[in-house]
């Protein structure tokens, strides 16, 4: 067991493990994406329920300490989803599905400003089931966003039950390529997902979505 999960699960074992298993699961891509992320770039966490694994990551890299950790969830501590003002946060969330939408506005005044740094947006797989979504994906293919990058954390869960018998979302890749996204599957591991994020960014005039699987 990793040093984070192993302060992921303390965290909110006294919070009746307030959204564990989606927050393991994010935790790779979460470290990969932040440690990364330029000055001006954006990062949106869209599925936000995965806040945990966003507070554990800070704290890997110093911002905040052990004991802000423990105050996750409290009314005057971290809030259970992310929120406008914590470091790396400009989009908070909390609605499932809007986040792909939020990230093609910035891109867009980003492109008319003159600007190509890069947004970043991380879906929970269960998200997909909301239709914004896919309208946000087809209007990222229209405008050709070739700065948006979606990363899914797709571990084949969601609040229900198992993503495939709640509502099937394979074949996920042939979906997001139907909407002329570049589709880039990966295991769900930090270096894999480097290696993803390193070649998304090399591809241009497209939005690129990386689709990180879950099989540990």
């Amino acid at each position: 067991m990793s040093e984070a999960v192993f302060r992921l699960r303390n965290m909110l074992e006294r919070v009746n493990n307030f959204h564990l298993s989606s927050s393991e699961t994010c935790l790779d891509i979460l470290s990969a994406v932040l440690e990364r992320k330029g000055e001006e770039d954006v990062v949106i966490l869209s599925k936000g329920h995965s806040a945990p694994a966003f507070y554990v990551t800070l704290h890997e890299m110093g911002f905040i300490t052990w004991e802000e950790l423990l105050t996750f969830a409290d009314i005057d501590g971290l809030p259970s989803h992310v929120a406008r003002g914590l470091p790396f946060i400009e989009v908070s969330s909390g609605s499932l599905g809007q986040g792909l939408s939020v990230a093609n506005g910035i891109a867009l005044a980003k492109r008319a400003d003159g600007k190509g740094e890069k947004v970043y947006v991380i879906l929970g797989d269960g998200e997909l089931d909301e239709g914004q979504v896919w309208e946000a994906a087809m209007t990222a293919s229209h405008y050709g966003l070739d700065n948006v990058i979606a990363i899914v954390d797709r571990n084949y869960f969601q609040l229900t039950g198992g993503t495939e018998e709640t509502l099937r979302k394979e074949p996920l890749a042939d979906k997001w390529r139907a909407f002329g996204w570049t589709v880039i599957e990966v295991p769900n591991e930090r270096s894999a997902i480097e290696t993803a994020l390193d070649y998304a960014e090399r591809i241009k005039g497209r939005p690129k979505v990386i689709i990180a699987r879950w099989e540990k």
